[in-house]
């Protein structure tokens, strides 16, 4: 049965982990073992985008995991928005060289390379443009390191705002993530940031070829970090 490692042990993780378990059983799944899953997620999976106080189930999130997973063969990925507590599928549906479009159902997007978020679009507070490419080599490579990052973001009157931060790399232990389809032992590799008026940690799950399998990043001041877990590589 598929899970998904709990990453810092947060609400997020259990949750992810809830909807992925129920997603991998499919229809052999027994109605106890979807009340339980139930009960694991209850709450959790509830937008408040918008409002919405109802938000998906985690039968409903993991029917539209295996209906996507079913239905074409490209790259996917769960991602939540946690300030949000926003969860969505996303599908790589353009790549340009090294950078990859991934895409919502409503057409949001985040632009990954290496498996780090370098811009989004339709998240609100959303990143322009970045240069992550010093953090990404030694996050890849599985080692420690210091390193820079940049974000740029618009501000209320369209202007460029220019964030810059000063990030630590370091090297944890090994674990094993398991995904829907694919598992992979991994190394926890952790990014520490600091702008000078703001900290933030990133962490991801770096597999042997150097691929990130699972991360959380910070986006954003509005946003906050955002959950991703690859489904289909």
């Amino acid at each position: 049965m598929g899970e998904i490692l709990e990453m810092k042990r947060s609400h997020v993780g259990l949750a992810l982990a809830a909807c992925l378990a129920l997603a991998a059983c499919g229809n052999r799944s027994g109605q106890g073992q979807v009340e339980v899953l139930r009960t694991a997620v209850s709450g959790m999976f509830n937008s408040s985008d918008q409002g919405n106080s109802g938000g998906a189930s985690a039968e409903e999130l993991a029917a539209a995991i295996n209906a996507a997973l079913n239905g074409t063969d490209l790259p996917l990925s769960l991602a939540m928005v946690e300030a949000r507590n926003a969860t969505t599928l996303l599908t790589r549906i353009e790549t340009n060289g090294a950078y990859g479009t991934w895409a919502a159902p409503d057409r949001r997007t985040i632009i990954m390379k290496d498996g780090l978020i370098t811009a989004t679009r339709g998240l609100g507070n959303d990143i322009m443009s970045s240069e992550t490419g010093a953090v990404a080599a030694l996050v890849t490579a599985r080692q420690a390191g210091q390193a820079q990052r940049v974000h740029r973001y618009l501000d209320g009157e369209n202007h460029t705002v220019e964030m810059r931060a000063d990030c630590r790399v370091t090297r944890g232990g090994e674990a094993m993530v398991k995904s829907v389809r694919f598992n992979a032992k991994t190394v926890e590799m952790t990014e520490s940031c600091d702008t000078g008026t703001r900290r933030f940690v990133n962490t991801y799950m770096v597999d042997r070829q150097g691929d990130v399998v699972q991360s959380r990043q910070w986006a954003n001041p509005e946003g906050g970090h955002i959950f991703i877990q690859a489904l289909r590589k």
